[in-house]
This record gives C-alpha cells, structure tokens and sequence, in this order.
C-alpha cells in the first residue's frame, strides 16, 4: 500500500476469526480506554495502581543491594572481614573475587528470571511472587552471617534468584493491569522504587560507615527483612493478571479480576465483557501472525523484531556507562577523595534518580518514549566526555569535585530518560502472549551485559589504572546504542497492545510508528450495522465523560 500524500502510513488488522459482535465491543473497550486521560485513569483505578505499585516495591530490596555491594568495596571493616592483608597494612579484595560476587546476584538474577519466564506464563504473577518472596526471606541469611568471601558470593547468588523473578514479574504485572493513559507511570514506577533503594541503602551504608566492628556492614544485609512479610501479605490480596487468566481460559476469574482494578462500581457488566473481548481480540491478533503458541513465540514472525528492540533497549542501560556510577566510592577514593566525601557523593548521586524519574514523570504524555530516550542517550554521552577529561588532567581537590558532580549529573540524566523509560518500552513492545517470556530474555540481556561489565569495570578501574577515564569506554558503547536507537526504536505512546501487533504485523519502519493511522478492527467495519457500530462507540466515550 502506498502511503497517502501526508506522508503517513495506514495498516489494518487482519482476520482474527472473532464474532463480529465481539469484535464491536472489543473496539468500544478500546475506544473507553483511548479516551481515557491521565487524571480520570488516576481517579478511576485506584486499586489497581496500588495492587501494581505494592508489588513493584520489591525492587527496592534489589536496589537496596546494589548501593550496598557497591560501596562496600571501599568500606573498612568489610574489606577487614573479606578482604587480604597488604604489606602495606590495609586489606583488599583482589579484583577477581570483586568481580566475581559483583556478578553473583547477576547470574543469579539471570536463572531467576528464565525461571519467572516460564512460571509467569504457566502459573500466573501471583503464584510466582508470593513463591519467590519466602525464597527472598531464606536467601537473605547467607550475606547477613557471611563469615568470609565465598559465602558471601553464594549469598549474592542466592538472592540474585528472586531479585530475577521480581524483575521481570513486576514489569509485565503493571503493564497488564493499568489503563494505557497510565501505563508508563506504572511500569517506570519499577526505576522509582530501584532508585529508592539505591538511596536508602547508600545512606544507610553511609550511617553505619563508623560503626565500631562487623555490624557496620552486617546492619544493612539485616534491614533487608523489612520488606518481605508486608509485601508477601500485599500480594495475597492482589488480583491475577486479567491477560494471564483469559490465555489460560479462566474468563470468570478474568472478569473478577478486572473489576478489581478500577473503583467500585466504575465497571458495568456490559463493560466487563467489552474488556475480556478487547483482551481476546488483541491475543487472537498475535496467534493470527504466529499460528503457533508457546515461549518460542518470542522468536517467530514479528515477535523476533519485538523481543530484539526489547532486549538491546534495556542492554543499552548497562552499556550507557550509568551503572559505572556504582563504583562511584572506589573510583573518588582511588582518585584521592576521603571516605567520608565520596560516601556523601555516593549518596547524593542516588538521590538523583529518584528525583529525575519523578520529573520525567510529567513528560512522558507530552513527548514520547522515543524523544526522551534519544535526548538522554545524547546528554549521558555528554556527561561521560566531562568525566573522562577531568580523568585525564591532573587530579586535585576541585577536580575531584567536578568528577563527583559529572556522575550526580549524568544519574540524574539517566533518571529523566533511559532509566525509567526502558521499563515502560520494555512493558509495551512485547505481544500480550508471550509478554512474561520476551521480558525475561530482555533482562538476561541486561544480566549478561552486567557480567560482562562486572569483569571488566574492576580490572579497568584498578588492574588496569584506567580509574575515571573509564568513561571514555563507555562514552563509545553509549554512542554505539545512540545508533541503535535511531533506527530501531518505536514510539510506544498511545497505542493499544492490538494497535502495536498490528503495527509490527504490518513491518512498520521504527520512525513512522508515531504518525501511521492503525485500524485493529477495519475487517469487520462491514460485518455490523453502522448504527451497532455508533451505539457502542457512543456508549464507550459517554461512560467516560459521566467518570
């Protein structure tokens, strides 16, 4: 089809097969969702934005442990504990054991999250969570009476298997629960509670760095228990993934579930059925271009294209050069800062990203996944110019300070870009099938890129003698996904799951997602009645202007 003059694309859905009466109130479902805005989808969904932002909490358990294995590389009694002593005085642990338990909770996190693939898509989300949070609880006793390096490597490892699960869970769960209009905020909100975990732990290393023996490193593994009884309980009352329940043929439960997410008496019971359709008739969409079912979906027809964006967009956050960042201790301390500085840096250069996937927030309706995503790669490429040429003079106290500012500045860039918007372009590229599966092979991604830095950031940063001009590798493999993106990423933003399927069936050019005109429902546009048709539209959008 040629496209119009207007230089904008238009594709159709294909034959789905579905009764064209289900068919028409799919698309008043769809209709009622697209002229839903943001402040009626907040007032309106009330329970299903808590039930997705309480199990996303569990994130901040691993964000918790990131700024926590981080700084301890530069800690006192932890490098006493685990470290060798020098003939110099000082201990150290040498920079194969770093790597080596740097990348434990990484593969770990790697099985944990094929495991959540496979069980997600089989058993359901909440199964799933409720399972690896009591494994989450067990695991957390290996780190905490750790009582040299290599349990404290089989303690990261056993934790990294539930981190995992909660990685991939929590993304594809708010995904599927929220309304389009807010969508992104609820699977971005995953960065948030990430970033809040980074702080707090980094300020709770910060606040026992002066503790008087072993507990000084002990206390924060401990604080980690906090979380798992209130977020296992949570769980127990949270609805199943209406999308899990309609694939597996449980279209009662599919319903309770879905009146669950919105406000009571929000749902009629004609709405009901024109979202399980909407539900059914978007599933129906991506067997149509598959014709087969199962996880090697992931990898048959357009779904290969999906599942590759979505794995090298959250790839491109380990290589960006960010979680560089979180050596920031080792690298200031190397370069000549006190302890104590490079800590209070440590923790302000956190606080970054809570605050800018906060501010990004309010842009994310205004501009677009894909603009956000190119200007913050350009912005951390930036950043890591600045850092690797005040890496390369001579150092002294002011230089020491602009490094320390150039990484608060480039988290918080990354805070107000590719941190948060990966997880809403990770939640919505996936087809509605395969959903679970193709976001768990896009965090293996991520986990292998993390090994792979994991091995080489402690010999480039120390074996090496590279320390701040490491940035300098990263500002070319930042470049390098900048490329990427250009001509691969899609603009996401308001389009339906079925409106995304199509596009993709149809092999759309990345840059023409935002301006081609999508019809999932054109084959049956002649199948009812254009007064059938009227009535259900005219239903949808006066449902939400009573709202």
């Amino acid at each position: 089809m040629a496209p119009p003059d207007n230089n904008q694309l238009e594709v159709h859905n294909e034959a789905t097969g579905m009764d064209p009466y289900l068919v028409a109130q799919a698309k008043a479902a769809h209709e009622r969702d697209m002229a839903l805005g943001f402040r009626k989808a907040l007032k309106n969904f009330g329970p299903g934005i808590f039930f997705s932002m309480m199990l996303s909490v569990a994130l901040i358990m691993e964000g918790f442990d990131v700024a926590i294995n981080g700084s301890y590389w530069g800690q006192s009694w932890f490098l006493k504990r685990f470290g060798d002593l020098q003939p110099d005085g000082t201990y150290v642990v040498s920079a194969s054991w770093q790597a080596a338990c740097g990348n434990a909770s990484g593969v770990g996190s790697l099985i944990g999250l094929m495991a959540n693939g496979y069980s997600q898509y089989h058993w359901g989300s909440k199964p799933t969570y409720l399972v690896a949070m009591v494994g989450m609880a067990a695991a957390i006793f290996l780190p905490v009476f750790a009582t040299n390096v290599k349990v404290l490597f089989a303690g990261n490892f056993a934790c990294g298997l539930f981190w995992g699960v909660f990685q991939t869970l929590t993304t594809a769960y708010a995904s599927e629960i929220a309304p389009t209009a807010l969508r992104a905020h609820m699977t971005s909100f995953v960065n948030i509670c990430w970033a809040c975990g980074l702080f707090i732990g980094s300020g709770v290393v910060k606040a026992t760095l002066h503790i008087d023996g072993y507990m000084s490193y002990r206390l924060p593994f401990m604080l980690q228990w906090i979380w798992p009884v209130p977020l296992f309980v949570c769980a127990c009352f949270a609805p199943e993934s209406p999308w899990f329940l309609i694939r597996k043929g449980k279209d009662e439960k599919a319903r309770r579930a879905i009146r669950r997410t919105a406000r009571k008496g929000y749902f009629t019971e004609a709405d009901i059925d024109a979202e399980v359709a909407l539900i059914r008739h978007t599933l129906e969409i991506e067997k149509n271009e598959t014709k087969q079912q199962g996880i090697l979906n992931c990898f048959r027809g357009s779904n290969l294209r999906r599942t590759e964006i979505t794995c090298l967009t959250y790839a491109i956050q380990t290589w960006c050069g960010q979680p560089m960042t979180g050596l920031a201790t080792q690298i200031l301390t190397r370069a000549g800062m006190n302890e104590d500085d490079a800590f209070s840096i440590n923790m302000g250069m956190f606080g970054m990203l809570f605050v800018g996937t906060v501010l990004v927030w309010g842009g994310m309706g205004k501009w677009g996944r894909r603009r956000i995503y190119l200007i913050g790669q350009v912005a951390v490429a930036l950043c890591l110019l600045g850092m690797g040429i005040l890496g390369s003079v001579k150092q002294s106290t002011n230089i020491l300070y602009g490094i320390g500012a150039f990484m608060m500045l480039l988290n918080l860039v990354f805070a107000c870009s590719l941190g948060p918007l990966c997880y809403a372009i990770v939640g919505e590229l996936p087809g509605a099938e395969v959903r679970g599966p193709t976001i768990a092979l896009a965090r293996a991604t991520y986990g292998i890129s993390g090994v792979i830095t994991g091995q080489l950031n402690p010999r480039m940063i120390t074996e090496w003698g590279w320390n701040v001009k490491v940035a300098f590798f990263y500002l070319g493999t930042c470049l390098i996904g900048l490329v990427y993106t250009y001509f691969r990423l899609p603009e996401t933003q308001h389009r339906s799951f079925g409106e995304l399927d199509v596009l993709f069936n149809n092999r759309v050019p990345a840059r023409k997602f935002k301006t081609t005109k999508v019809d999932q429902f054109f084959e049956h546009s002649g199948s009812l009645t254009p007064t059938d048709e009227k009535d259900f539209e005219k239903e949808a959008v006066s449902h939400v202007e009573k709202v």
